[in-house]
């Protein structure tokens, strides 16, 4: 896929000196970020000017050991160091003078993880280069005192100031691992008096301040539905121009232009050697794309005598540069700083080449797979968005909806056709098809592509679904008991797709009176049926409903029926206000609604979604509801795409928020249930 940058004529028709480059006003108008065959030019230019490269580091964060030596974050780290070594070992300037890690060098902040952090640290990193590291929120993770702790470990202060060939780094550590505004506070009166030491010492070189959480309203993550950043030191920064701050936390992808931000000062947001959490997008995109494990990124930074700045994205899964670098050349020039907001407005459209196709290459019950070669953008094509439109009975056509996919972007050998997947649509149905292409500030592609497709009928929809009381058609499970012997069931009700295996966890027991039922401990027992994302599709709108005891309030969340972990549905007891909370996630943001229940007593519940309203149902009579549009969004993680009885589903795809008491019965439909429905059901 060509990306971006590397596309506009405007600067690679011609040769470009370092002088046309470093004309911050001229080139503010041509681009975002340099093209590396414009780069080379840059670079070729700067060494015959004697204007060396004076500083090279490198800058990452987001690493996240685990306690077992071989996790794949070690392997990455390990490589990262040792590429940085050849790298610098074959350019003119042959040092590496500083490893720069902005936080969450560590998974949970274990003594064994950070244990082993310093451990492979010290082996892999050499004399000469300068260990520079702050504290993340995941260092916070595990119990007190963790600061202290790191610090011992470590062998370094949380807070400090480096300074490596003239150059000062400022790393600066949360007071509690929080993730909220407050969180640097007790630092600022610190962080002011190095930055004035700094600036006063030369006025005209950068100075690099680096934290663990972005700075709102800086780079992407910082911002809108999907800010992970914090206030605390956005004003502070505004006094001192020629700061270059970078930061990490969001796992958000440096390949994204909206990475480099400028204002008053200068910031870059660090991605990951970890996992790519993407920005939803207010909800319109899957968070954990395909591949989202492969992540592996961070920068060679290098500044040259003259105090410019360039940065060089690197990408280890493909052990390769990205083709574009970020170039900060005159720190401080505020009035010629190219990575503004400005870009919102001046950004160009995505455009398609001539003769560009969409291809049904598949159509099925619930969805279509589609295919269609990438656009292309002067910045990035960040994602497509399918408009939907479905032909009704009289031949007219009705807006139906839209799905928006990543371009894959963030991947350096990102495809260069796409191949996605439709999973919200009807079966038995005439549907038009309208792809267009988007760039990383939502500017639109004036054409689309488009297609008509017709989807086959479901043979595995055999419910009637406007019976009096009808059979759940997407998951039934209960405990079947037969010969004095218990067992937990899906009910054969919508042909072998719903006859989900259900995993059993911990030592289950069971009861006969007054119901057949299972009973959970709250400590470690439940049971997980796996979903998967075509299962999700048929579940946009829907009920779920359970017949349950609660034998005790926790002092937390537990949940009865459950699968909510980021997105998702579920019946959760809060154990704090003494209620049961039906839970939806709707285009990516939670709704809920709550009643007051009692220990002891057995309720059958009903939580309805039509698209429009929500409903919670207790014993057949409605007892809340909700006016919200929109449709119901399911975890994106295939680990986490299961539902569970007696818990709820956990980051790593195990249980979580266990319940105590008993469970009869667990239903899915894939409609909304009527009131009468829902009574005749209760009866």
């Amino acid at each position: 896929m060509k990306k971006g940058p590397f596309m506009r004529s405007a600067i690679c028709s011609k040769s470009v000196s370092r002088r046309d480059v470093l004309k911050g006003g001229a080139l503010s108008a041509l681009a975002f970020c340099l093209p590396s065959r414009v780069f080379s030019a840059y670079e070729a230019a700067a060494d015959a000017a004697e204007n060396d490269v004076v500083l090279r580091f490198a800058a990452m964060s987001d690493i996240h050991f685990k306690k077992n030596a071989d996790c794949a974050e070690r392997e990455r780290f390990q490589r990262a160091v040792a590429f940085m070594y050849d790298y610098s070992a074959k350019q003119n300037y042959p040092k590496f003078d500083a490893l720069l890690v902005a936080g969450d060098m560590t998974d949970h902040g274990y003594d064994e993880e950070i244990t082993l952090f310093k451990k492979t640290l010290d082996e892999c990193v050499k004399p000469g280069t300068e260990k520079v590291i702050c504290m993340g929120n995941h260092e916070f993770y595990s119990p007190a005192p963790q600061k202290e702790r790191w610090e011992k470990v470590m062998q370094l202060p949380a807070n400090k100031v480096y300074e490596v060939n003239g150059f000062r780094f400022i790393a600066i550590s949360p007071e509690k691992g929080t993730c909220r505004d407050g969180d640097y506070k007790y630092a600022l009166d610190w962080v002011a008096k190095e930055l004035d030491a700094a600036s006063q010492a030369d006025p005209n070189k950068p100075i690099f301040v680096f934290q663990h959480y972005h700075i709102t309203p800086t780079v992407y993550g910082s911002r809108g539905d999907d800010n992970w950043g914090i206030k605390d030191l956005y004003e502070p920064l505004q006094k001192y121009p020629n700061v270059i701050n970078f930061s990490g936390h969001s796992h958000y992808p440096i390949a994204d232009p909206r990475s480099a931000w400028q204002g008053r000062f200068t910031a870059f947001g660090t991605a990951t050697l970890s996992y790519y959490e993407m920005g939803g997008e207010g909800g319109r995109y899957d968070k954990f794309p395909k591949g989202y494990r492969e992540a592996a990124e961070f920068y060679v930074v290098e500044v040259r005598r003259d105090n410019s700045v360039v940065l060089k994205p690197y990408d280890l899964r493909t052990n390769a540069f990205f083709d574009f670098v970020y170039v900060v050349a005159k720190p401080g020039a505020v009035e010629e700083y190219l990575y503004t907001d400005e870009r919102y407005k001046t950004s160009e459209k995505p455009v398609w080449s001539d003769g560009a196709q969409v291809v049904c290459k598949e159509a099925f019950p619930n969805g279509a797979t589609l295919e269609f070669p990438q656009a292309t953008c002067a910045d990035v094509v960040h994602s497509y968005r399918v408009a939907i439109e479905r032909c009704e009975a009289d031949g007219a056509w009705k807006p139906f909806g839209e799905e928006r996919f990543w371009s894959e972007y963030y991947f350096n050998d990102a495809p260069e056709t796409m191949r996605v997947e439709l999973g919200e649509l009807d079966d038995d149905a005439t549907y038009r098809l309208r792809v267009s292409a988007l760039n990383p500030f939502f500017k639109e592609s004036d054409k689309s592509l488009e297609v008509e497709i017709k989807t086959p009928a479901d043979p595995t929809e055999t419910v009637d679904k406007n019976a009096a009381a009808p059979e759940a058609n997407m998951l039934d499970v209960y405990v079947e008991y037969v010969d004095g012997k218990a067992r937990w069931v899906n009910a054969p009700t919508n042909g072998l797709e719903t006859q989900k295996a259900i995993e059993v966890f911990g030592k289950q027991t069971f009861a006969v009176y007054p119901f057949v039922r299972g009973i959970f401990n709250g400590k470690d027992d439940y049971l997980k049926i796996k979903f998967d994302k075509r299962d999700y599709a048929k579940l946009r709108r829907g009920t779920i409903a359970a017949k349950f005891k609660l034998d005790a309030f926790s002092s937390g969340a537990a949940d009865v029926f459950a699968n909510t972990e980021g997105r998702g549905v579920s019946f959760e007891i809060n154990g704090k206000n003494q209620t049961l909370e039906f839970w939806a996630s709707i285009d990516g943001k939670y709704e809920i609604l709550s009643t007051p229940i009692e220990v002891g007593k057995f309720y059958d519940v009903f939580g309805t979604y039509d698209g429009e309203t929500l409903i919670l149902y207790v014993d057949g009579k409605e007892v809340a509801r909700k006016k919200k549009s929109g449709k119901l969004t399911h975890p994106t993680d295939e680990k986490l795409q299961a539902f569970c009885v007696g818990a709820d589903i956990s980051k790593d795809g195990k249980g979580t928020a266990f319940f105590k008491g008993s469970v009869v019965r667990a239903r899915i439909f894939t409609w909304a249930l009527s009131a009468e429905q829902v009574a005749n059901l209760t009866k």
